[in-house]
């Protein structure tokens, strides 16, 4: 029974997250908003990637850095509740990773 993806699932991953990633940074460099839980679903592949010992695709790593550039930023809270399911404090501690991580 296997335990985990495939090499050739996680190929397939990174082709997809690598897709997503660009459609977020060209909405960004457009300036249109992103689709709910886009960043979400970065974060979620991103963890995956790298518990599967996957080094993130420059892209992938370009815009999970902007977006937790962006999450530092005082912003008005939200006046609506995040979607079921969404873990914001899981998600919390992964940008601070990445935050942590590029600094010396």
């Amino acid at each position: 029974m296997p335990t985990g993806p495939s090499p050739e699932q996680l190929s397939k991953v990174l082709r997809l997250c690598t897709a997503l990633a660009y459609r977020a940074l060209d909405a960004k460099i457009m300036r249109q908003p992103a689709p709910a839980g886009q960043d979400v679903s970065l974060a979620k592949v991103a963890n995956l990637l790298r518990d599967h010992g996957v080094e993130l695709p420059p892209l992938l790593a370009q815009v999970l850095h902007e977006v937790a550039g962006e999450a530092g930023e005082m912003k008005p809270e939200p006046t609506v509740d995040p979607p079921e399911g969404v873990d914001l404090q899981g998600l919390t501690g992964f940008f601070a990773g990445l935050r942590m991580k590029d600094q010396p």
